[in-house]
């Protein structure tokens, strides 16, 4: 299933939303893949690290109401506004913020996470594991 039949499910106004938000992805990290991961219902991201091995950058997750852009090693960015929602939530590692129309999506600051989230994926797992294990 491709991203664009995938959202087909949703609002038009939300998958208007996703839909920018997967523009400002690719426009951020254009080696990103984009793949539907049928069973979260989410549209997932990957970058390459190897002629055949892909690791895990984040998703964007629509919903009937709002688009969750989440970022897999989210604890880790810099969020001084704590803009960055999860910690509440009892999720470890991963944050998102909640979109709930096109205005809400800002590509200077999303744009900015998700150029961290993929800083992060693409790190040495020991290091980053490192930086996780600080964090908890």
């Amino acid at each position: 299933m491709t991203p664009d039949s995938f959202l087909l499910g949703y609002p038009p106004a939300m998958r208007d939303v996703a839909n920018r938000a997967r523009a400002l992805v690719r426009a951020t990290l254009p080696a990103s893949s984009e793949q539907v991961k049928s069973g979260w219902q989410a549209i997932t991201y990957h970058l390459p690290i190897g002629p055949r091995r892909l690791v895990y950058v984040g998703f964007i997750l629509p919903h009937a109401d709002s688009v969750s852009l989440g970022f897999t090693y989210g604890v880790l960015l810099d969020d001084p506004d704590a803009v960055l929602l999860g910690a509440g939530e009892r999720l470890k590692q991963v944050r998102y913020v909640s979109l709930r129309s096109a205005a809400d999506l800002n590509a200077t600051l999303h744009g900015r996470f998700i150029r961290e989230a993929g800083e992060y994926a693409l790190m040495p797992r020991p290091l980053r594991e490192q930086l996780l294990y600080a964090r908890r």
